[in-house]
């Protein structure tokens, strides 16, 4: 298969594009981050794309990748939300990075045959995980909320970033944790877990 890999590590981009010439595998595409992949020429088969990038987030470009290839997703977050959100925005495989020295080439092989891959590992996790709502079940207003307390501010600082009231903001952050079902400890992951804090400041 012709694959393109989007990971910021010069050493595991080395790595795996020696696994994968060595496999038969063509690599046809080499990218530290998602922008540069996305305004490329290359259309590989598959991209092999790790989520932690500089500048636009892996799950951030995930759906513009996936429009124009199959996405392989590789990284180093196992917990249950990154898994369930990556294939919500168009993967068809994720692979924890642990194990892609053993099950690299099993996921190309289920992609190429058309199949979605997800290690058995994180398979079991997932088969007890209940998504929570992600950001589309709020307001342009509370999501800029959430983000900013999310970033460490304080409610009074992102009122006045926002040019509201802090009432108004509060207001704003109830409503977004009722929605959410989420308390006030858990925005920062939740936030992160979402993608949230790679979108811009409001």
């Amino acid at each position: 298969m012709r694959v393109a890999l989007i990971e910021d590590h010069a050493v595991v981009r080395t790595g795996l594009r020696l696994l994968l010439e060595a496999s038969g595998h063509e690599v046809v595409g080499d990218f530290s981050r998602a922008e540069d992949a996305l305004a490329s020429s290359v259309r590989p088969d598959v991209y092999v794309l790790d989520l932690n990038l500089p500048g636009v987030g892996g799950l951030e470009a995930l759906p513009r990748l996936a429009r124009r290839a199959r996405v392989l997703v590789l990284s180093m977050h196992e917990e249950p939300a990154y898994v369930s959100e990556s294939f919500k925005r168009g993967a068809r495989g994720f692979l924890s990075k642990r194990a892609a020295d053993v099950a690299l080439l099993d996921a190309l092989s289920a992609l190429e045959r058309g199949e979605r891959y997800l290690h058995p590992e994180l398979a079991a996790r997932l088969a007890g995980y209940v998504a929570e709502p992600g950001p589309e079940v709020l307001s342009r207003r509370e999501r800029a909320v959430v983000a900013g307390l999310a970033r460490g501010l304080e409610l009074k600082e992102v009122a006045a970033a926002l040019g509201i009231s802090p009432k108004t903001a509060a207001t704003y952050k109830a409503r977004a944790l009722a929605k959410l079902g989420l308390k006030r400890s858990e925005i920062a992951r939740w936030a992160r877990e979402h993608g949230l804090l790679q979108d811009p400041t409001p």
